[in-house]
């Protein structure tokens, strides 16, 4: 698997754009500004053909319109795209669209998997989408109030992988831990709260979880000074696993 951090920062950085990380051809959430990172990395979406929403705050999903109209124009929807995330995940798109695109008329966007190619699969709480390839598994995770919240665990290549934006502390999140050979978390602050992780917990977790790589992302713009036992990421690194 080749992982591309396209972006590893939280709404409020100004040193590192929104998350998201493009699996292979499976782009993990899409937030503002990440149509244009992919862009500037020059990561051409007629390859991305999977995409996974964990939630639908303005970070992880907003730029969805940018990405169907852009695909559109450059004549890319001959090409299928899956788009993958929580119950009400098409409605969502669909009102999103008529916000950001609408022209009065309400029906718009009814006939939007044909008119951009896409299909949508909404998971709940242990529900996974197989294909030949791969295997995703959604986990209902913990961010304050907001629901619902998906995390995943990406079974492929003989590799388990977790991504977990925005999350804190869960039985499911502690499942991913213990099942999974890389965990890309939400690390969004140095003290865990209601709704985010914080670096002082996440760099412990090896030691319950020793055969899990721990990597922070969704940072905010903190140093996070000498920490042997996770990873950080920057805008634009690529791993390879």
């Amino acid at each position: 698997m080749k992982i591309n951090f396209v972006g590893t920062g939280t709404m409020g950085s100004v040193t590192r754009c929104n998350t998201s990380m493009l699996v292979d051809d499976i782009l993990f959430d899409i937030g503002m500004g990440t149509v244009k990172q992919i862009d500037k990395l020059k990561i051409y979406t007629k390859a991305i053909n999977y995409l996974v929403i964990s939630h639908f705050h303005a970070d992880h999903f907003l730029d969805i319109p940018g990405l169907l109209i852009g695909r559109d124009i450059r004549q890319e929807t001959v090409n299928k795209l899956s788009i993958i995330g929580p119950v009400g995940l098409k409605q969502k798109v669909i009102d999103l669209m008529t916000f950001t695109h609408g022209n009065g008329d309400i029906n718009k966007y009814s006939n939007i998997e044909s008119k951009y190619n896409v299909e949508f699969i909404e998971l709940k709480d242990g529900e996974q989408y197989v294909t030949d390839n791969f295997r995703i598994t959604a986990l209902s995770l913990k961010h304050g109030e907001c629901v619902p919240v998906n995390g995943y665990i990406l079974e492929k290549d003989g590799k388990k992988i977790s991504y977990a934006c925005d999350t804190t502390f869960c039985d499911n999140y502690y499942k991913m831990c213990g099942t999974s050979d890389y965990m890309f978390s939400d690390v969004t602050m140095f003290e865990t709260g209601n709704t985010h992780i914080g670096l002082d917990d996440y760099k412990n977790l090896y030691k319950d979880y020793p055969n899990c790589n721990f990597y922070a992302i969704h940072r905010g713009d903190y140093d996070p000074g000498n920490v042997d036992t996770v990873k950080f990421p920057n805008d634009g690194d690529i791993l390879v696993i």
